[in-house]
């Protein structure tokens, strides 16, 4: 039986085909394990050891490893060529995943079968003692190339038949390692040209260590974890960053390339084509109408502003630099089709190189195109700039003559509880002051009453702010507005601010300028009007107040005048010291910008500069201050034009009295703005120093006082 097996066989040599191939092995096996049944048993009457099924047969062991038995020569016996030659021959076929009895790993056969996919990267292997030693020392580094390979190998098989995101990552891992075996087709061939030995085997392998290690790896972190499209991309961008080879390098650009074409067609078409649901963009209005169909009224600042919403858990890493100009180079392309504007659009294909900042470059120039158009529309158009000169003009009182004609024609409205005037009342009054104005857009002009005063707006305005800041935006959030809006509407039976408190201006310019003009800038518009306005109809009042020379001693019209001239120090230091200064920049920025967001964000840093220096920020006290101070002249205007001999001497010391204790308040306010831990910043400290040399004078008398000596 012995001669069959060793020499019979040999002899004859013949093609098979599989299945008889198949069957002469599983007849070798029978007869074996037949031999190996019938084997005498030992003296001590056991038979031979299941666990070390293994039986001699001339030069060759059989041995069973996994359930397959494999013949192995007797390295013993071996010539140290034959020894380096046959350790080559395990080395190949190990790396391919083909089982070897001189190559081991380092727990049983058994338990290796049972462990997870994702373990059989932790086993670590081992080679035949039998070989030399330096053989062993010189193969043993490659040795880790085995478990790599099982790792990256099983990830591929289960992963290219699934539907999730890692298909991509096994179709990619599939198409890459066709050079890995080229190389190790490469290498079985010159081994069988004797070609090759050990040192060659392990040059042409090293630089597979680094990739392999990083394939392996990158498939464990995917295995492991349920992973969105774009915490797989940010995952391999991490490994690239780490790793730093061409193989990974080459794999992310393959696996980016379904991403990167969604931020093509987006950047460059701006349209959105995700059936997955793995951009970070989303368009909540997709199944309503075109914007193209939208009536001008319909298509403003607001659908726009919540038409899109923005994903970042679903962006990768390496684009998050760029994230904004994505957005909105798409959104603005949607804009431009709305406005059946006419451009050419770019075509060029976007993808991503580690290393390569070529899809960067390309994503700018997407964004610039319809930013720089968008501009050019806006100003040439749409006259964008006589918009922020009507702006300057109506809500900071540029326009002098447009100002004091509605002051006094209103003169008579103003005095009165808000509750009782009436607003088309008031429009038809604005409309006859602008009678002379040849502004072509005075009619987006209209009258508005507030039902709040100033410093009760701004603190529901920075509340709301800190609101939107700190709460994420969901479904809920549209409900929570909503509800909100309701009971802000809900006015009290009697509101205690006059017409003169309560009136400001509201502007409603037409899409597209409402783009750059809409409710958040106007608001802070309407603050800035709202407290100048009543410091101009303060003064105005002061100016107007008839009073009788012999009744009023001349203590009296020194008060007044005293007055007069600290609120006009506070309206010019807003006005000349802020106002003016920061608009003239805002519209040399507007001059020479080259892209719409160069427009808007100067346009918003603007009014919070000015909404910030002229203290009408956190915290309200010197809001609340100023229109105290007001209201004083106020009544001291109706005090003076009707004295009486008793009493209006002490009424006029009483009232300076106050107007001193409100102005010291004022000042002590605003000393501690100037201070560093004061302010938010060094403009502040600076527009503070500059309130305070305005006012020294209307209260050299003050500042002799110990915290005023700053002063």
């Amino acid at each position: 039986m012995d001669s069959e097996i060793t020499e019979g066989d040999s002899e004859k040599r013949i093609l098979f085909t599989e299945q008889e191939v198949e069957l002469k092995m599983l007849k070798v096996k029978e007869r074996i394990e037949k031999s190996l049944n019938s084997a005498e048993p030992k003296k001590d009457g056991n038979a031979p050891s299941n666990s070390n099924l293994r039986r001699k047969i001339g030069s060759w062991t059989f041995e069973t490893v996994g359930g397959f038995y494999l013949p192995t020569e007797d390295v013993s016996k071996l010539s140290v060529k034959s020894q380096e030659q046959l350790l080559i021959r395990d080395l190949i076929y190990a790396f391919s995943g083909v089982p070897s009895s001189h190559i081991r790993p380092d727990i049983s056969i058994d338990d290796v079968s049972q462990l997870k996919t994702d373990q059989i990267g932790q086993v670590r292997f081992k080679i035949d003692e039998s070989f030399s030693g330096a053989f062993r020392a010189l193969a043993n580094e490659l040795l880790p190339l085995i478990g790599y390979y099982i790792n990256v190998q099983s990830f591929i098989e289960d992963t290219i038949m699934s539907t999730t995101c890692c298909r991509s990552l096994g179709v990619a891992l599939h198409r890459n390692m066709q050079q890995y075996f080229e190389v190790q087709s490469t290498l079985e061939s010159q081994l069988q040209e004797q070609k090759l030995n050990l040192q060659e085997l392990v040059h042409q392998l090293r630089p597979w260590l680094v990739t392999m290690e990083a394939y392996a790896s990158l498939t464990s972190h995917a295995r492991s974890s349920n992973l969105t499209t774009a915490e797989l991309l940010s995952l391999m961008h991490e490994h690239q960053q780490h790793f730093k080879t061409e193989g990974l390098k080459q794999l992310i650009t393959d696996v980016s390339h379904y991403y990167m074409k969604m931020v093509q067609l987006w950047t460059q078409k701006g349209v959105l084509y995700d059936v997955r649901g793995d951009f970070f963009i989303e368009d909540t209005r997709a199944n309503a109408m075109s914007s193209t169909l939208l009536s001008p009224k319909q298509c403003c600042h607001s659908y726009w502003t919540q038409r899109y919403r923005l994903h970042l858990d679903r962006l990768p890493s390496f684009l998050e630099s760029v994230h904004e100009k994505i957005f909105l180079a798409g959104k603005y392309l949607n804009v431009l089709r709305q406005c059946n504007a006419h451009m050419k659009l770019m075509q060029i294909p976007l993808s991503y190189v580690p290393g390569d900042e070529a899809h960067v470059e390309f994503i700018r120039s997407s964004y610039e195109l319809p930013a720089r158009k968008l501009l050019e529309i806006l100003s040439e158009n749409q006259q964008l700039m006589q918009h922020l000169h009507n702006l300057r003009g109506y809500f900071l009182l540029k326009e002098d003559n447009f100002t004091k004609s509605l002051m006094e024609k209103c003169a008579g409205q103003l005095q009165y509880n808000v509750d009782c005037l009436i607003p088309e009342k008031l429009q038809k009054l604005m409309l006859e002051a602008l009678q002379g104005s040849d502004d072509p857009y005075k009619h987006m002009l209209h009258c508005q009453l507030m039902d709040c005063d100033v410093a009760t707006q701004l603190a529901n305005r920075q509340k709301r702010l800190k609101e939107e800041k700190e709460e994420e935006k969901d479904m809920n959030s549209e409900v929570d507005a909503s509800s909100e809006a309701e009971s802000s509407n809900d006015l009290p039976e009697q509101l205690t601010i006059y017409g003169f408190e309560a009136l400001t201006l509201r502007y409603t310019p037409n899409w597209p300028i409402s783009l750059v003009i809409h409710e958040e800038p106007l608001e802070q518009l309407q603050l800035l009007h709202r407290v100048l306005f009543f410091l101009r109809y303060v003064q105005h009042q002061l100016k107007s107040t008839y009073y009788d020379l012999s009744k009023c001693n001349s203590h009296a019209g020194a008060l007044r005048d005293r007055m007069k001239e600290c609120i006009l120090q506070l309206e010019q230091h807003m006005l000349l010291d802020i106002v003016e200064p920061h608009w003239q920049s805002l519209l040399l920025v507007v001059d020479k910008a080259q892209l719409v967001d160069e427009v808007l964000s100067q346009f918003q840093d603007t009014l919070d500069h000015c909404l910030l220096l002229c203290l009408l920020s956190e915290p309200v006290t010197f809001v609340r201050s100023l229109y105290t101070l007001g209201q004083l002249c106020l009544n001291y205007c109706g005090f003076i034009e009707q004295p009486t001999s008793e009493e209006f001497d002490s009424g006029v010391v009483e009232y300076e009295e106050e107007f001193n204790s409100l102005l010291l308040s004022i000042l002590e306010l605003v000393v501690e703005l100037s201070k560093p831990k004061g302010a938010s910043n060094e403009m502040e400290r600076e527009s503070c120093k500059q309130l305070l040399q305005r006012l020294k004078f209307i209260s050299k008398d003050l500042t002799t006082r110990p915290n005023l000596k700053e002063i």
